[in-house]
């Protein structure tokens, strides 16, 4: 395929149809991503043999204290005794029920009762679906229970341990004795 450009008239001409031509093909090797449009060199901290020869890292000890303010594991037993560190008050009351709200009640809806979108999608699939928060099942269960399901999730329930602090799970156990008309 032969391209048909027009002949240029002068040498003027000639030379500003290159200059364009070559402006053109700079512009559009500039455009590609990253820093070097080739990757002619490697860089050498990107090559496995340093890798290599970096240390292995020991993991710490399981029972050492995190130092950037995690939390300490704890087993679902050790949680039935903790106590809901957060007091009733109509402050925080109402910010439990916000959080309910932005967290909670898209799955176990907006009353507690698991009805909602969610749950009558988990119906249509034929798995479990979010619980009733004042069914019997969810009244017996501790205070410290109910963080430990909140915190690390239990069936089809998300972990929340990495999206909420420990005050707002445990104003989330508040909303839930609030639901269930407890407290």
């Amino acid at each position: 395929m032969r391209l048909l450009l027009p002949k240029p008239t002068s040498r003027w001409a000639s030379w500003a149809a290159t200059a364009t031509l070559g402006s053109s093909t700079l512009f559009l090797a500039a455009c590609t991503p990253g820093a070097y449009s080739f990757d002619f060199f490697r860089e050498m901290h990107y090559q496995q043999s340093t890798r290599m020869m970096e240390p292995r890292r020991v993991p710490p000890p399981s029972d050492s204290v995190p130092r950037t303010g995690a939390r300490p594991h704890i087993t679902f037993s050790e949680a039935r005794d903790l106590q809901n560190p957060i007091r009733r008050t109509d402050e925080n009351v109402r910010a439990a029920a916000d959080l309910f709200k932005v967290n909670c009640a898209m799955c176990h809806g907006a009353a507690g009762d698991g009805k909602s979108l969610i749950a009558d999608r988990f119906a249509a699939q034929r798995t479990v679906p979010p619980a009733d928060l004042a069914s019997s099942r969810v009244r017996n269960r501790t205070d410290g229970e109910l963080n430990w399901m909140i915190t690390n999730g239990l069936g089809g329930m998300p972990p929340f341990r990495d999206l909420l602090t420990d005050e707002q799970v445990w104003s989330l156990v508040l909303q839930t004795r609030t639901l269930q008309g407890q407290r």
